[in-house]
């Protein structure tokens, strides 16, 4: 069967019997010998590299990932902030890419003003809606990446947000700086009258 190394030590013991058992493939005279000596070291090597890679983290779905939520945007007091993640859906070949986000907001109450009053509840035209996805990046940041295209016009295409913690506070840090704050509990007073935030909504 297969070995996998879990530690440079078992490299090192893994090598240092190759050595003793290929000795005499070394010496002079013996290339092909040498040849499969190295052949063993690489896949030695390889072995040793596998468990780091099933030690991959995979991003969260539903209410485990930090990213399902509702928020405060300081850009829009009072507006609702919704992110809903769900599980990945299989392409075409039936393979699964990264779980999907849902986003909704509300820009302002009208969406000139940038604010929305407490207790002035948004119509179901208020709601604007963009699809992202998320992922864990090499540093194990759980990562959202949302396509506001369609939001602005064009104007903003993809932005990559990351799950910050900073000062307590935890939320969604985009590149400009601004920071969603998820709000313990969620804001049900900023959503639209029997708006349950579905993703097919």
């Amino acid at each position: 069967g297969v070995v996998l190394l879990s530690s440079p030590t078992m490299l090192a013991r893994l090598v240092c019997a190759l050595a003793v058992g290929s000795s005499s493939a070394l010496q002079i005279g013996a290339p092909q010998g040498r040849r499969a000596f190295l052949s063993q070291l690489a896949a030695a090597g390889t072995l040793a590299a596998s468990p780091l890679a099933a030690q991959a983290i995979s991003a969260r779905t539903g209410l485990s990932s930090p990213f399902t939520g509702e928020y405060d945007d300081k850009n829009h007091p009072g507006c609702l902030r919704s992110v809903k993640v769900v599980g990945a859906k299989l392409d075409a070949s039936g393979r699964k890419g990264p779980p999907l986000a849902y986003v909704k907001g509300v820009d302002g109450l009208p969406a000139a003003s940038k604010t929305c009053p407490k207790g002035q509840k948004p119509g179901l035209t208020d709601v604007w809606s963009s699809n992202g996805k998320v992922s864990v990046d090499n540093d194990g940041v759980d990562t959202i990446t949302i396509d506001f295209t369609e939001k602005t016009n064009g104007k903003v295409g993809l932005l990559v947000g990351k799950f910050d913690e900073f000062n307590g506070q935890p939320g969604i840090l985009f590149p400009d700086g601004n920071k969603w704050v998820k709000v313990n509990g969620g804001t049900p007073d900023r959503r639209p009258p029997n708006e349950t935030l579905k993703a097919e909504q």
